[in-house]
């Protein structure tokens, strides 16, 4: 998978997150929203627009008119901050990095099920099942189809849309499965996301992300929403695929990561800090004063011998040490953690996968 299709399955597993301001009035919650809202709301720069309008219109056939407002994706708000703008009438959507307008997704259009051969559905079950069965040992899941399917497409560099079709198939009992084309006409399952409620969770899991959650920010964390989520890279000439695959929870305030083979934590976001986008005013030291003892807690890290250094480009503090164990964080102005992970999540290009497993490709 090259790298515009692993930002593009990113955007399936992010959500648009808030931050932590603690306990809310009720007469203030309408306001409140409202703020959290416009936090994440973006005008579309002008330079920007015929660009995406193009695109759209290749896409679509036809002219379609673009808001001039967006959203950006939390996830992904790290250099040039990916966003989301859609038509007015809402059917048509253009994702694209806000700072610099390099587009990367273009979509809106739908399709049936039965435009979807039945080897390709079955590809997407196959999937399901073997997540299942290897990672919900608590869940008892059937997965059915629903009838409308999302077609979207990869937008290239030199501005022409891409002949590779992704389609998202989604179900009462999963929320979503994005697959791609394959050159000999097949999909190929590359990312999947399935919902969990509270009963179908390991309460020793839950309760793991619970007590992270109070460490870390002193939060009551209270799930609204965990997923399953899911990367496929094929393993070329093994006749094999390799599956990354992250706990993801949240509750509309913090978000936590977790390893699905271990149930330790290696990620977390508060959604209420705004961290700084430079390191002005906190020194290395300084900064690895405040992430120390979240590492040793969280993660069982002791950041004495580690190197810290300022990361220009993911705008935040990098902590290395010789034996691998490394650490990543952001902080806020008061030199307060934003976010903090650990080991193989604290790569740049982190998107909460953090356990590997290999399955035979059919």
């Amino acid at each position: 998978m090259n790298l515009k299709k692993a930002i593009v399955a990113t955007l399936v597993v992010s959500s648009m997150l808030t931050t932590l301001a603690g306990p809310i009035p009720a007469g203030a919650q309408a306001a409140h929203e409202q703020k959290q809202s416009d936090r994440w709301t973006i005008q579309v720069d002008p330079k920007f627009t015929g660009k995406l309008n193009q695109a759209v219109k290749l896409f679509a056939g036809k002219d379609v008119e673009l808001q001039k407002v967006g959203k950006l994706d939390f996830n992904n708000k790290d250099l040039a901050r990916l966003a989301e703008v859609r038509s007015v009438d809402g059917k048509y959507f253009v994702q694209f990095f806000y700072d610099i307008g390099m587009i990367l997704v273009v979509g809106g259009q739908t399709a049936t099920i039965d435009q979807i051969s039945k080897q390709d559905q079955e590809e997407v079950l196959k999937w399901l099942k073997v997540i299942d069965a290897k990672y919900a040992k608590y869940a008892k899941k059937t997965y059915a189809f629903e009838q409308e399917v999302g077609v979207s497409s990869l937008f290239s560099r030199n501005e022409k849309i891409s002949k590779e079709k992704r389609y998202e198939l989604k179900g009462i009992d999963f929320s979503t499965s994005s697959i791609d084309f394959n050159d000999d006409g097949h999909m190929i399952t590359d990312h999947l996301r399935i919902d969990f409620d509270k009963k179908e969770l390991d309460p020793k899991l839950l309760q793991t992300v619970i007590d992270a959650a109070k460490t870390a920010f002193q939060h009551k964390f209270e799930m609204t929403s965990a997923q399953l989520v899911v990367d496929v890279f094929p393993i070329t000439g093994q006749g094999k695929n390799k599956a990354d695959a992250a706990w993801v929870f949240h509750d509309g305030k913090v978000t936590v990561y977790a390893d699905p083979n271990t149930g330790k934590i290696k990620g977390m976001y508060n959604e209420l800090g705004i961290r700084v986008r430079d390191n002005k005013g906190i020194s290395e030291k300084e900064a690895k004063e405040a992430v120390a003892p979240l590492a040793k807690t969280l993660f069982n890290i002791d950041m004495n011998g580690h190197s810290v250094k300022w990361d220009g480009n993911a705008k935040d503090y990098y902590f290395t040490s010789k034996n691998g164990t490394n650490v990543r964080a952001a902080l806020d102005a008061n030199k307060k953690v934003v976010y903090i992970r650990a080991g193989k999540a604290a790569a740049p290009t982190f998107k909460g996968y953090v356990a590997d497993m290999e399955v035979e490709a059919q």
